[in-house]
């Protein structure tokens, strides 16, 4: 579209009705024949009066709309609603409705893309024209001519590395939203009490998201249809849950008439589903029109079939499982979008020796390969994040749990045939472990049913759903143990490969697409005819008396199980103090510590709570570490430093039969566990770690560099303050420690009111 066309008048349809009557106009008939007239003629010309101007609205004017281009302005940035292919032609949702809109009726629209700055100029001044991508507000439905609805935006978070789940989460960071964007301003309406670091404008996408990878802002703020980046990877977030936004045509007043024909072909193809179908084939369209294919890949996709092997009794999860349902995941995806968005010939097949075959032939593509953490030579053909990997020891519930993975030497382990256990077990041990090969998950069961075998080592998912299935030993085996988590699983493709840069954009594509998916919204309620109401409101009203019948002894029950709960937690307490050197005081103090910080995170009042009441028993697990290592003067040596560590898991199987929780294990288990992925026992990191032990490592730290201890004097609130800051992102969520600068004052105000 050339510069010319963009700057034509606009000229409004002309009315060709020469004489137009409003309801308000009033009628004087003054020295006319007219008042020579009968009364009930008079009365009759009164009744046209009032009728004549309805009929005469009602009536499109199709010949004069239609005689004169009228301009339909769109913010120029590209998104599934508007885009241009490369030959410049214009492309996605909007280009498609204003066609149909222009062949049903006759008119003649026509797209104009301009800045987000001058649409916004235009659409305030009542410029003439058709406004397209219009988001919906309060204040817009009463001053503006809108459309009926298209459909929702989403609002959305992009980051580099973080998540915000809810609105508190963005308190004090560096936000960025487009300039003269609706977002904005419904952001600020919807959630007041918001206070970000720092505000960033831009005037595009593309901006924000350059701002993004340079680390200049912590979130990028927009409607889903605006986070299109997707030749880089981000991670979306959704922490305004209550927050859509209607997209809609805007008309300019002069273009009222045009308003209800465009409504009944939008009514129309809601009912029929072809807008929801228009909708999706345009994201499909936009997102293949962001891949770019060299000419050697497009010539490799035309000659040749893609052949893809993948494990067939073995999960690698997030990347592949398997399930009732069938197989799942990231390389599922991929595989997909394959299909569906290029068209390639994918031929799968699964293996059951998948790791044996994988390093024996070298397949060039691998949706999952196994890597050492220490080995670079495969880096350059990573195409996606490499995660963290370890597979579970299982023995019968009896037996002793794997405090350290040695106990396993000169045991017999069962694995899967070909599996990557059994490539670790011999990489780890040698010869110095029994490995007793199997078809089966279930025929391993057997296996160390008959005491064939004295562990079984596996994945994780694996072996649970068929514990599962199996009511025989479902309890009668247990974990023992995990693998040291010195292996990675990933995407793979040789750098040589044709299809090597395709895939990575695949991979790219998968990931945004997986994140942005949501379920389509179903109504609260069906249709219901007024009998049928009333039969269900009597139904759930007797429902509703013996539910509470059923609450009120569940309450009983609860309160009674609280009771013996409370008894357990201080009994714990009590034998904790007694063996170990801590304070009453220091365990109340982490407790409040870590109640502050649920809570102000916005955490749910059962969950505060649970933190509030659990924390006190972070370390329980130090009553079966030996006295000569608890209280010992001076540093621990490397093996006592190794025994004391193991206090995280004993402490967790020492509790799980109390039937205290989620909340309680886990603050037991994973209060040693770092954000960077160094701590212990498991290794997790960043939100991994549940957020119960990320809250209670931080308040544990604070707590014990405050006090003074056997091998350290203790430090002021300053001193530890800037430990704790130095800490984000190594040690400890940077959420949380952003948190904590706004409430250290809190933190030493209660260790000095409960000072030893």
């Amino acid at each position: 579209m050339d510069d010319h066309s963009q700057k034509r008048e606009f000229s409004p349809p002309t009315n060709k009705v020469l004489v137009r009557l409003k309801k308000s106009d009033t009628l004087i008939i003054r020295n006319s024949p007219v008042q020579n007239m009968p009364h009930s003629l008079l009365a009759l010309l009164w009744m046209l009066c009032l009728v004549l101007p309805f009929s005469l609205q009602a009536e499109p004017q199709q010949g004069a709309i239609s005689a004169t281009p009228v301009p339909v302005w769109l913010f120029d940035a590209e998104n599934f609603e508007f885009w241009r292919d490369r030959q410049g032609n214009y492309q996605g949702y909007y280009t498609e409705i204003i066609r149909e809109i222009n062949k049903r009726y006759g008119y003649a629209l026509e797209l104009h893309p301009i800045s987000g700055e001058e649409i916004g100029k235009r659409f305030a001044a009542d410029s003439p024209g058709v406004y397209a991508g219009v988001l919906r507000t309060e204040e817009r439905a009463r001053t503006k001519i809108l459309s009926a609805r298209l459909f929702d935006n989403e609002v959305l978070a992009a980051s580099l590395s973080r998540t915000a789940t809810v609105p508190d989460d963005l308190n004090n960071t560096r936000v960025i939203f487009r300039r003269d964007d609706a977002t904005h301003l419904q952001v600020d309406q919807h959630y007041p009490w918001l206070k970000f670091r720092q505000v960033i404008l831009v005037d595009s996408s593309t901006e924000a998201f350059t701002l993004l990878r340079q680390r200049k802002a912590d979130f990028y703020i927009n409607d889903d249809s605006e986070m299109d980046d997707t030749l880089h990877y981000y991670t979306m977030s959704r922490p305004f849950a209550d927050l859509r936004l209607a997209s809609v045509l805007g008309f300019s007043p002069e273009l009222r008439p045009l308003r209800d024909n465009i409504n009944k072909l939008i009514t129309e193809w809601q009912q029929n589903g072809r807008l929801k179908a228009l909708e999706n084939s345009s994201k499909r369209n936009y997102l293949l029109s962001r891949i770019q294919i060299t000419p050697e890949a497009a010539s490799w996709i035309r000659n040749n079939r893609l052949t893809l092997w993948l494990p067939k009794n073995e999960n690698f999860a997030p990347l592949l499982w398997q399930d009732n349902q069938g197989y799942h995941g990231s390389a599922m995806d991929m595989i997909h979008d394959m299909r569906d968005l290029l068209h390639i010939q994918v031929d799968v097949k699964y293996t059951d020796n998948y790791v044996e075959h994988l390093y024996q032939e070298g397949w060039p593509i691998r949706m999952v390969d196994i890597v050492e953490s220490r080995d670079d030579s495969l880096a350059d053909g990573i195409i996606g994040p490499a995660l963290s990997w370890h597979n579970a020891y299982y023995n019968r519930a009896e037996q002793p749990f794997l405090w350290d993975e040695e106990q396993v030497r000169y045991k017999r382990v069962g694995v899967l045939k070909g599996s990557f256990s059994a490539f670790y077990l011999r990489q780890r041990f040698g010869n110095d472990v029994t490995l007793v090969s199997a078809d089966s998950v279930e025929a391993l069961i057997n296996d160390i049913n008959k005491q064939k075998i004295d562990f079984i080592l596996g994945d994780l998912s694996s072996l649970e759903g068929s514990l599962r299935g199996n009511d025989l030993f479902r309890g009668v085996l247990k974990v023992a143990g995990l693998t040291r988590s010195d292996y990675k699983i990933v995407s793979w493709v040789s750098k040589e490969h044709p299809l090597h840069s395709l895939l990575t954009q695949i991979h790219l594509i998968s990931s945004y697409r997986t994140q942005l998916e949501r379920q389509p919204e179903k109504p609260l309620f069906p249709d219901l005819s007024k009998n049928t109401f009333k039969i269900i409101s009597v139904v759930l009203f007797i429902s509703m008396l013996f539910s509470l019948c059923l609450l009120w002894l569940m309450w009983r029950h609860m309160k009674q199980s609280q009771a013996v709960s409370r008894s357990i937690v201080e009994a714990m307490e009590k034998v904790n103090r007694a063996h170990d050197d801590e304070t009453g005081s220091h365990v109340k103090r982490v407790s409040a510590y870590c109640g502050l910080l649920a809570r102000e995170i916005g955490l749910s009042r059962k969950m505060v709570h649970d933190i509030e009441r659990f924390a006190s028993l972070h370390d329980v697990g130090k009553i079966a570490v030996p006295e000569r290592i608890l209280h010992k003067q001076g540093a621990l040596d490397p093996d006592e430093f190794a025994e004391m560590k193991l206090h995280t898991v004993k402490g967790w199987r020492i509790i799980q039969g109390l039937a205290l929780g989620p909340v309680a294990e886990n603050i037991i288990h994973y209060h040693h566990e770092k954000w960077d992925g160094s701590g212990y026992p498991a290794g997790l990191c960043a939100e991994q770690i549940p957020i119960e032990a990320r809250i209670l490592a931080l308040a544990d730290v604070y707590d014990a560099l405050r006090q003074k201890r056997v091998y350290k004097p203790g430090f002021t609130h300053e001193h530890a303050c800037s430990l704790i800051i130095a800490g984000a992102g190594h040690h400890f969520d940077p959420v949380l420690v952003n948190r904590f600068q706004q409430l250290h004052l809190t933190f030493k105000a209660i260790f000095d009111s409960h000072a030893d």
